[in-house]
């Protein structure tokens, strides 16, 4: 990106356009392919849906039938269907457009217990699933297991390359493998341990997102430089690799340790990053980087705690789920008389310049 730095934030700096209230608390966001629906995952044991056709942004009736928190989205590339899965272990496939939709086909128990993350292969044909039960298992798109593979942790984020041909997924303990999906077995592994932290009987850390740029030559591993357990503080952290050599490039650091966690990355087409963190009740912040430079070039705090960002598939409109201000923490009613109340997370739609004007 061959840019005046001076000129970046008049250039890319996004503007907010709306913000979305729920009365729920949500940590997973996405649009669909096609770019008609901005979908949520919630607290609440449901995916909220909104029509992204217009500004409005008019809610459409939530997909229900979980157990848990849906924490984990994937919508297949044919625009008809989306994967959620829940804190319980349920995975589910939906005909996302439909009014009144009902599951596909659902699964009670995919995984024993919460599922962190999903990917779609860029084909459609095969569903990755991971999760606390230190499983990963790849599905056929009709919800049919074919493969269990031996993840050996708790395993937080996965993602397919974009030519299909590997699987990569992020550890617990730093540990990024890249999977050979037609055998099953880890082909080789990339060094993100600085991204993890053991202090007397606690583990802190772990790689929490997975992205490739727009050329697949770069990796982005995000997480945090964990600095103790307990009342967890760390300083956000992307690690860039490379993808041939598997050598690191760059490490983009935030600016202090209570803004926690990089949770959600992507790669502008132009190159650069767009993060969101989450640190501690009422830190986070949203910001775009250039690998090359030590600082953001845009970076608002005016958003608590941002648990998913959300690519239009035109570039031009993000969305951030974020966390009430005040919030209490723990995202449920609190207190013996109920006086800490629930969170919520307003929703923060901005709109970017298109890519390379």
């Amino acid at each position: 990106m061959d840019l005046d730095p001076k000129t970046l934030p008049q250039r890319y700096g996004p503007k907010e356009v709306k913000a979305l209230t729920l009365d729920r608390q949500v940590g997973a966001l996405r649009f669909s392919p096609c770019g008609k629906v901005l979908a949520a995952g919630g607290c609440d044991a449901t995916v909220r849906r909104w029509d992204a056709t217009s500004d409005a942004f008019a809610p459409l009736p939530p997909l229900t039938g979980h157990d848990g928190w849906v924490q984990a989205l994937a919508f297949h590339p044919d625009e008809r269907r989306l994967f959620s899965a829940d804190s319980w272990g349920r995975l589910s496939c939906w005909p996302y457009a439909d009014k009144e939709a009902k599951p596909l086909w659902s699964i009670a128990q995919a995984h024993d217990g919460w599922v962190r993350c999903l990917a779609v292969s860029p084909d459609g044909k095969r569903l990755a699933s991971c999760g606390r039960d230190r499983a990963m298992r790849l599905w056929s798109d009709d919800g049919k297991k074919q493969q269990e593979l031996a993840a050996g942790e708790d395993v937080y984020a996965v993602a397919f390359h974009p030519d299909g041909k590997s699987l990569v997924s992020g550890d617990l303990q730093g540990v990024v493998k890249v999977w050979d999906p037609a055998t099953g077995k880890a082909v080789r592994e990339f060094d993100a341990r600085t991204l993890y932290f053991f202090e007397r009987l606690q583990d802190v850390g772990g790689v929490r997102c997975l992205a490739f740029d727009r050329a697949c030559t770069t990796l982005a591993v995000g997480g945090s430089l964990p600095k103790s357990g307990g009342f967890v503080q760390g300083i956000p952290t992307l690690l860039l690799f490379d993808w041939a050599t598997g050598k690191l490039r760059q490490t983009l650091k935030g600016a202090n340790d209570n803004e926690g966690f990089v949770l959600d990355v992507h790669f502008h087409p132009d190159g650069f990053v767009m993060a969101v963190t989450s640190g501690q009740p009422g830190q986070g912040k949203f910001f775009f980087q250039r690998p090359e430079d030590a600082q953001p070039f845009f970076v608002t705090t005016k958003m608590a705690n941002c648990h998913a960002l959300a690519v239009h598939p035109n570039g031009t409109r993000l969305a951030v789920a974020a966390t009430n201000a005040n919030s209490n923490g723990n995202g449920r009613r609190l207190g013996p008389n109920k006086e800490y109340p629930d969170n919520w997370s307003p929703v923060h739609v901005w709109d970017v310049p298109k890519p390379g004007k």
